[in-house]
């Protein structure tokens, strides 16, 4: 197997998007804190703080680093490529928001570069996969819905967060 279709290189590009965010989204939330915008107002919601938002990221990662952990050890190329699919989705949002915005959003550079490479695993991990159409539809489907929970659920909990690290900051 070739070090570009290792079950840890889909962490890895996660890293590179997000680092993209974690360094623009504090800039761009300070930036648009006066836009009239409600889309702009309402991009990563109530979080302006760097460290809330690693937070988030650093549990995404955790969800990726099982699901590659669980396909390392089980050759599960079916759950491996359902999550690079999901993945790419989210990719996808980000592009597809920074029209609606009329406006840069964070994460879109990365997900314009790595839209292609991801293209490319995916479509290698179909031919790879073994399994049936049904059981890729189920674990799509269920990446999906995992992924979709977990994002609206960071999302939720990176508020709340950066409430309490502001009040530990503040002692």
């Amino acid at each position: 197997m070739s070090i570009f279709l290792s079950f840890w290189i889909l962490p890895i590009v996660f890293v590179i998007h997000d680092f993209e965010e974690m360094i623009m989204v504090p800039a761009c939330k300070r930036r648009e804190s006066g836009s009239m915008n409600p889309i702009k107002r309402r991009a990563f919601g109530a979080v302006t703080d760097g460290p809330a938002l690693c937070s988030g990221v650093a549990e995404e990662m955790v969800l990726l680093v099982i699901v590659s952990i669980a396909c390392s050890l089980t050759g599960g190329t079916t759950l491996y490529l359902a999550s690079c699919v999901a993945y790419t989705f989210h990719l996808v949002v980000h592009v597809l928001a920074c029209p609606l915005a009329r406006d840069y959003v964070p994460g879109a550079v990365t997900a314009l570069i790595e839209m292609p490479f991801m293209a490319w695993l995916i479509i290698a991990y179909w031919r790879i996969d073994q399994s049936g159409l049904a059981v890729y539809l189920f674990w799509q489907a269920a990446a999906l819905v995992v992924f979709v929970v977990n994002l609206k659920l960071i999302h939720t909990l990176m508020p709340k967060i950066q409430t309490v690290l502001l009040r530990y900051a503040n002692r």
